[in-house]
Parts: C-alpha cells; sequence; structure tokens
C-alpha cells in the first residue's frame, strides 16, 4: 500500500511539473507587446492633464517615449480610418470635466479619469498588459482588472471541476477533480503573476519571482489545507460553492500579493497575506453566488486560461 501512495505522490509532482512547464512567457510576451492606439481629442490647452495622468513624472523616460508613440492627438473627433484602429477615443475638457470615450463596437462611456480608464480596461482585455506597460497611469486600474479577471475564470474553472462529469479520473486511488483542478489553478496564478509583472515593465518569463510569490502565499495559507480542499479530500467533503469561493479568494490573494511585490519592492509578510485573504472572503461568497446561478460551460475557457 504504501508503495501505491509513493507512486500516486510521484505522478502527481511529475503532472505538476508538467503543467508549470506549460506557462509559457511567449504569451505574455505577445501580450506585452501588443501594439495600440489611443485617440485624444481635445485642444491643445485640454489634453495636456489627461496625458500628464496616463505618463505622470514618475514614468521612466523609455515609458514616457513609449507612451507618447500610443496616442492619436486630435482637434477634432478622428476620421473612420483612425477610430477603426484606437482602442479608445478620449473627448477631454477641463481636468474638472466629465470624459467621454467610446471603443470600436462599444457604447459611448462618460466619467472621470478612474471611471473610463476602468471602462476600457474591462473592454479591452487582450490588451490590459500592454496598457500597463506602456502606460504607467493606467497599471493600477490595470492590475485590478487583470486579478479580477484570473481570479473570476479560475472560480469558474473549479465550478466546473467539481462536477464529476466533467474532467475523467486523471490519477488512481484519487476522486476525478483531485489533482487536475490544483495543478490548472495554480498555472492560471502563475500567469497571473508574470501578466502583472509584465503590466509593470518586467520582462515575462517562469521567473524566480513567480516562485517566491506563489510559495510565500503557500506558505501563509497552508496551502496543503487548501489544496486538499480544492480536491475534495476533506473527510466532509465541500460543496461546489465552497470550492468556488476558494479558488476565488485564494487566486485574488495572489495577484494581489504580486501586485504588493511590483509596486513596494518586497514580499508581503505573511499576517499582511491572511489579511489580503479575508478581505476577500466577502466577494468569494458573492462571485460563488453568481457563478453558481449562471454556470459556465467548458468552451468558455481559452487555452491560456486552462
Amino acid at each position: 500500500m504504501r508503495v501505491v501512495q509513493i507512486e500516486s505522490v510521484a505522478n502527481q509532482a511529475w503532472s505538476f511539473w508538467r503543467m508549470m512547464s506549460e506557462v509559457s512567457p511567449r504569451v505574455i510576451r505577445e501580450e506585452m507587446t501588443r501594439d495600440f492606439r489611443l485617440s485624444i481629442v481635445g485642444t491643445e490647452e485640454d489634453r495636456p492633464w489627461f496625458l500628464d495622468r496616463l505618463l505622470p513624472v514618475t514614468a521612466t523616460r523609455v515609458e514616457r517615449e513609449d507612451g507618447k508613440e500610443r496616442f492619436y492627438l486630435l482637434d477634432n473627433p478622428p476620421e473612420e480610418g483612425i477610430s477603426e484602429v484606437s482602442a479608445a477615443t478620449f473627448y477631454v475638457l477641463g481636468p474638472d470635466e466629465p470624459i467621454g470615450v467610446r471603443g470600436v463596437k462599444c457604447a459611448p462611456y462618460v466619467g472621470n479619469f478612474e471611471e473610463v480608464i476602468r471602462w476600457i480596461a474591462q473592454s479591452r482585455p487582450t490588451q490590459l498588459v500592454a496598457f500597463g506597460r506602456y502606460l504607467p497611469g493606467m497599471r493600477p486600474i490595470v492590475a485590478q482588472r487583470l486579478i479580477l479577471n484570473a481570479s473570476s475564470n479560475n472560480a469558474r474553472f473549479a465550478f466546473l471541476s467539481a462536477l464529476p462529469w466533467i474532467l475523467p479520473v486523471s490519477l488512481p486511488f484519487l476522486p476525478a477533480s483531485s489533482a487536475v483542478d490544483v495543478f490548472v489553478l495554480t498555472k492560471n496564478q502563475a500567469m497571473l503573476v508574470m501578466r502583472l509583472a509584465a503590466a509593470h515593465g518586467h520582462p515575462p518569463g517562469y521567473t524566480k519571482q513567480v516562485k517566491e510569490i506563489l510559495g510565500t502565499v503557500a506558505g501563509a495559507m497552508g496551502w496543503r489545507l487548501l489544496a486538499r480542499e480544492l480536491a475534495g479530500m476533506i473527510p466532509a467533503g465541500i460543496g461546489v460553492a465552497a470550492k468556488t469561493a476558494i479558488a476565488y479568494s485564494g487566486t485574488i490573494t495572489v495577484g494581489k500579493a504580486a501586485l504588493f511585490y511590483y509596486q513596494k519592492g518586497r514580499q508581503m509578510s505573511a499576517e499582511e497575506i491572511r489579511e489580503v485573504h479575508k478581505e476577500s472572503e466577502a466577494a468569494a461568497k458573492i462571485e460563488a453566488e453568481r457563478v453558481v446561478a449562471n454556470p459556465p460551460t467548458p468552451d468558455e475557457f481559452t487555452d491560456s486560461e486552462l
């Protein structure tokens, strides 16, 4: 029996290593170098304050030079050709005036700076990493959206993996979702860490920082217990909604720990990580209720999400 247990653990370790080796920096590199343009419509007197928010004084010289290449500065609404290639068109007045914004195939939106940046971040998920890399003023909102997107994806996957007819038995002597869901959730969290790094201008790669951040969070939260809960291996078992909430809050915690590292230049302490996780629990419960009420289907996921 002990030999069987050792073989099972070895199989899990090998499967985990294979999945983590699939976390390709190439995907992140493509995202961070994705070309985009923003059209800024306004007078020469009205545009500077908006541009200064996108490229604040804290931006490096390289960031400012690269960022300026992403703008079309216009006195009048763009012609059709320019509007079609722009990720969004902003109509700006004075710093205290509402900003109008619209994108291709999107209804127009009006709000303050944070609101319109949040709108474009939600509307253009495939360009998020590039937004953060080239425009430092967008990074806080871009990072928030990256974390929410990854957490939502992991919650939906955890919901699906908790249903016994979705995933086949992959390892002997364990439930159908026991190893697969933990591996996939961790892979997605590693991708999130790399996306946050790239959005802050760091070259992508399965680096020491990725391992450190995941390891630090794991140690602070008691990762073995969390993994057992996700795998449905605790004696009494837990419900689908609970697994969904755990996946969501765990990914939120990983994302915020990574963001803290790239913003502050140091790792969160174990106490800080536990506090972040505790703060995420209420939102995780709401997300789980939403996922259960509107169940996802497997074909909703892309290769980069699984």
